[in-house]
């Protein structure tokens, strides 16, 4: 396996955190498929590592040859678009073997992955969970690439979208159309924005995403 030997005690460690925003068990890999979502899903959020070999509940139940590592190197050259690149380190635990396979937050972002339709959807990560992204995401990671400059006014949309937030917990694309009268593209951008402007925060939702008042 071309992976270099970690520590029992990191592993340990790793393993009493249990899965979190940048932590994922995965029991074996059957799926190159699969792994690709998660692959992109730490790509395109703040990074993680995914610990091949484990039982959801942390126990090591190792991995059975060098077929995952392959199978990983599979997921990100076939799978991922752009390809999402990852280090790997072994832990020998027992007797059995973890395999670590280790993602940078990256600044390519949006990484696609290719489903089994052949269609190229993209994922982040949020809490323990794979989320399907939205396209008010995708387009604040592009108002990212650019300078903040001033803040804009505010207009009646912005309002109508802050009072609703005021007596709700939350908002989806399709209820920010309603209630801001927007068009698709309009409700967009003005949720981009304002999730720029770290206004509003996303949160998972039934839809994929939904966005309410960030509490910072």
């Amino acid at each position: 396996m071309m992976a270099k030997l970690g520590s029992v005690q990191k592993l340990k460690k790793w393993l009493a955190e249990g899965e979190h925003l940048q932590q994922d068990f995965k029991f074996l890999v059957s799926d190159a498929r699969k792994i690709a979502r998660t692959l992109c899903s730490f790509a395109n959020s703040v990074g993680g590592r995914i610990l091949i070999g484990v039982k959801d509940n942390g126990v090591v139940s190792g991995i059975r040859s060098d077929e995952e590592f392959y199978m990983i190197q599979t997921a990100s050259s076939l799978f991922t678009s752009p390809p999402v690149p990852f280090q790997t380190q072994v832990f020998q635990v027992n007797g059995k073997q973890v395999l670590c396979v280790s993602v940078a937050a990256s600044k390519q972002r949006p990484h696609r992955f290719r489903n089994e339709e052949e269609k190229r959807l993209v994922y982040v990560r949020m809490a323990d969970r794979d989320v399907r992204a939205d396209a008010v995401l995708i387009k604040t990671w592009a108002l990212e690439k650019w300078p903040r400059g001033e803040v804009r006014k505010i207009g009646a949309s912005e309002i109508q979208l802050l009072e609703f937030l005021k007596d709700n917990p939350y908002i989806t694309l399709s209820k920010c159309r309603k209630v801001t009268g927007l068009n698709y593209r309009n409700s967009v951008e003005l949720l981009a924005t304002l999730l720029r402007w770290n206004v509003i925060e996303a949160i998972p939702h039934l839809e994929g995403l939904a966005y309410r008042t960030n509490p910072n």
